[in-house]
């Protein structure tokens, strides 16, 4: 037959003509799986019906400019269209075939739309489409079919493709399949969709069809089963409702009032399920989430991908290693959310890679098995570090670094205590050794700071020179790549040497700030002291960005990009990039827009005013400097007065060097890039790659493994795009998929982590991204997460508010070098706050109070 085929003869090949649901539930037959039968009529029926009756065209103009939000526009689109196709006829042949196999069945059926685009593992299209229960007689069935083709131009469905970047010329097919008049029916998750765990089942059951369970009219028994058969929860609801077959379809009735309050499945029942659950994931290879009834036996009536589970991290684990805990680096380390590109990612491999060097020399790993990745994510298995001294005193650094994965950590450590394998580290000799250099290099830093900062910022300036000066002369693919791995090396060891010296001068501030506790009472002396750092290259950005807006403003001209001052500013920081952490996006260099655009917001204010703002906070932390000094020298003499100068002094020469590891991380990750780039267009001239630039969405195993990798870099493109509208992100999750967000709101406004003190009242200013942002003066910038690209924007706002961060997060130190107020961990604040509104912004409590 042209328009129809049997579930059993439908498999994975006929995806296109038969859609998702058909196909799945063809492979479930396969399987072995207790499914109804049925028939697909295929996705060449309604395109021949389309075709034969010219709806195409007037399709495409009916929807051609629509909005995914624009709620009134869709519905208005999907009455004409479904006007449309009433008023059509259904070609003769698609009408035979249909009622000539339907009459092989001749009963009660359910008729389901079942589209092309449908219950794939990113799209699963739950709900969109329409679904007719208890359907009978060959007239009836054809128009049921007719109302699903219609469905697919409902506005809900035509809101999703937009949301989800399908295109709206997809096609779809419809199932019919025998009714099972269930005397119960529900859901089965062959992982727990709440926390994400792949090890449980969750079961939901209610009487009568599914229907009610669907449609959200009753709430469903739960049970939650662990997959080796231990029963975690039951939840028995009062099930006042319920969906039954009519002569004339379904309806909704009251449940008897015996049956209201039992439990839908037995104990036996629910192994019976659990067992379904599995061999059905077990078969397609993911989580699924299914249908099913049950009358005298149980039937499956359709199975979909999960679509809402956080990606598990990558490469899985043994199973025979137990329970596996994964920190996010990019929530941690970064207050990131995006993802990265596979080359960003692959960035952070090539790093851990050199820092496994530093401690286990030539037996490190190029892949470090305790570095994971998921969702274009960084994450760390700190599993082996938990329980140990080291583990111990890392883990406890994440409450200065990011206090809400902190909080998102310990509790879990203590409710999975039991079941938390403790494993010491091999701790290598080298890391001794290692660890010997570097506290030496700290003592020297406390000692002399001037001095080693000199020396420090003159071994990095001589790294990036020989990085670009061996760059020039590589040839061929696999000697850049070698050349990367390699530097990269010496990339993590000039990190890891930058870091003492910074640390140096906060070990001295916490020094002072002991000491003027212990003396007297109180440090509030010290904030002062925190403002206008020197040495921040960061902040030398922005003071430099200020320079040239001035100059145009005195000049009374536009910022162009062949101007001197910009042409210098991007010789000295073309390598800084939004996002720069990711190592596949484009530097200042490649794309100068957001330069000139910073400019511009400038030279509308008075950027000679936030000069000498800055210059006053470097002058008043002098005087601030001096006044404690002072006051030390009378209460505790002269002594303790040299030694509290020379700490502040020391902290002064040294914590303005907090940006510089990562300011000259991305200077070598410019260099790479530039690499990549070239050995991108050696791939292209090997028709391997279609663009350069692609080589930044594939990775090095890729690359190495000589295929074409054009599908490669194309699937990986769509996947990063994806991947920018994700929602939600975990801090931490397990190897069982277990994901812990942490999420905490105060009643009656925001509750966040204070990171840089002070009071402040404005008007909020959301902004998803610094490219082509901007704020006025005294606006309260409210965003996800910061990087070093965003500091110019932080001269003009009024106090800062973001998602994510800690008080020694990026954001946190510019924001109190600045002088503003600031609030980090703040959940859904770009959601819950909007642009426009007046807001009390407390950098001491962490409050956020909403004053309209």
């Amino acid at each position: 037959m042209k328009y129809v085929k049997l579930l059993q003869d439908v498999n994975q090949e006929d995806f296109s003509s038969a859609g998702g649901k058909g196909t799945n539930l063809g492979e479930m037959i396969r399987a072995g799986l207790p499914v109804p039968k049925g028939f697909v009529v295929l996705t060449s029926a309604y395109q021949d019906f389309v075709k034969t009756n010219n709806l195409q065209d007037k399709i495409k103009k009916i929807v051609e400019n629509i909005r995914a939000d624009d709620m009134t526009a869709l519905q208005n689109a999907s009455e004409a269209i479904d006007n449309l196709f009433a008023q059509s006829s259904i070609p003769d042949e698609v009408v035979t075939e249909i009622k000539s196999v339907y009459n092989e069945f001749n009963g009660s059926v359910a008729v389901r739309s079942s589209a092309t685009a449908e219950d794939l593992p990113g799209t699963s299209f739950a709900g969109q489409y329409n679904t007719y229960l208890n359907v009978t007689g060959p007239d009836n069935v054809v128009q049921a079919v007719r109302k699903c083709w219609g469905s697919l131009w409902n506005a809900r469905a035509v809101s999703y493709r937009l949301r989800q970047q399908i295109p709206l010329d997809i096609h779809i097919a419809v199932i019919v399949q025998e009714l099972v008049n269930g005397e119960k029916a529900g859901i089965l998750f062959t992982a727990n969709p709440v926390t994400g765990r792949r090890d449980q089942v969750v079961i939901n059951a209610s009487w009568g069809l599914g229907e009610a369970i669907v449609s959200g009219t009753v709430s469903p028994d739960q049970w939650v089963v662990q997959k080796s058969g231990d029963l975690v929860e039951t939840i028995i609801c009062r099930k006042e409702l319920m969906t039954v077959q009519t002569e004339k379809g379904t309806r909704t009735v009251d449940t008897p009032e015996l049956l209201q309050e039992k439990p839908v499945v037995t104990d036996e029942e629910i192994n019976i399920l659990t067992n379904l659950a599995q061999k059905t994931e077990s078969y397609f290879g993911a989580p699924q989430d299914i249908e099913w009834v049950y009358k005298d036996e149980f039937y499956l009536v359709q199975t979909r991908p999960i679509t809402s589970l956080f990606p598990l991290p990558q490469p899985e684990p043994d199973p025979e290693k137990g329970l596996r805990i994964y920190m996010s680096l990019n929530f941690a380390a970064q207050g990131l959310t995006e993802p990265m590109t596979p080359m960003g990612v692959e960035a952070f491999r090539l790093l851990y890679y050199g820092f496994s060097v530093l401690m286990w020399g030539s037996n490190a790993r190029k892949y470090p098995d305790w570095v994971k990745f998921a969702a274009g994510r960084v994450f760390l298995d700190l599993t082996n570090l938990l329980g140990t001294k080291i583990g111990d005193i890392f883990v406890k650094s994440i409450a200065s670094k990011d206090p809400v994965t902190w909080g998102a950590l310990d509790p879990f450590l203590e409710k999975n205590k039991d079941y938390i394998k403790k494993t010491h580290l091999n701790i290598p000799i080298r890391l001794g050794l290692l660890g010997l250099r570097l506290t030496g290099m700290t003592l020297r830093a406390l000692v002399r700071p001037a001095d080693i900062r000199k020396k420090m910022m003159a071994a990095a300036d001589a790294e990036i020179c020989w990085l670009e000066e061996t760059a020039a002369e590589l040839q061929g693919v696999t000697e850049r790549l070698h050349f990367i791995e390699e530097a990269s090396v010496r990339v993590m060891n000039m990190e890891a040497e930058q870091s003492v010296v910074f640390s140096a001068g906060f070990i001295a501030l916490n020094r002072v700030e002991s000491l003027l506790e212990k003396w007297f009472g109180d440090t509030t002396l010290l904030d002062p002291v925190r403002q206008s750092l020197p040495y921040n290259p960061t902040t030398e950005m922005s003071m430099a960005l200020l320079e040239i807006a001035q100059k145009f403003t005195e000049q009374k001209g536009e910022p162009v990009l062949d101007s001197p001052e910009v042409k210098t500013f991007l010789e000295e920081y073309g390598h800084r990039a939004v996002l720069e952490i990711d190592m596949g996006l484009p530097r200042w260099r490649e794309e100068p827009s957001y330069v000139i655009d910073i400019l511009t917001m400038y030279m509308e204010g008075d950027p000679f005013q936030k000069i000498e703002r800055f210059n006053e906070g470097a002058v008043k932390a002098e005087k601030a400097l001096e006044e404690i000094v002072s006051q030390v020298r009378q209460k505790k003499g002269r002594v303790p007065a040299r030694m509290t100068r020379h700490l502040l002094k020391t902290y002064r020469e040294l914590a303005g060097l907090r940006e510089r590891p990562k300011f000259d991380l991305v200077r070598s990750f410019s260099v790479f890039r530039r690499i990549l780039l070239d050995a991108g267009k050696e791939l292209v001239s090997q028709g391997r790659l279609e663009n350069a630039e692609d080589i930044y969405f594939v990775t090095f195993a890729d690359i190495e493994s000589g295929n074409n990798l054009k599908s490669v870099a194309a699937e990986n493109r769509d996947e990063y795009y994806r991947e920018l509208n994700r929602k939600l992100v975990p801090r931490m999750i397990t190897s069982t998929g277990e994901s812990i967000y942490f999420v905490s709101e105060q009643e009656g406004g925001l509750q966040g982590v204070p990171v840089s003190p002070g009071v402040y009242e404005g008007v909020v200013r959301i902004i998803h991204h610094p490219k082509g942002a901007h704020l006025e003066p005294g606006e309260v910038l409210v965003t996800r997460s910061t990087d070093p690209a965003w500091t110019p924007l932080f001269i003009n706002a009024g106090a800062l508010v973001m998602e994510t961060g800690g008080p020694i997060s990026h954001g946190s130190i510019v924001a109190r070098e600045y002088g503003i107020p600031a609030v980090a961990n703040v959940a859904g604040a770009t959601t819950q706050l909007h642009t426009g509104q007046r807001i009390r912004v407390n950098g001491v409590s962490g409050e956020i109070v909403l004053l309209d």
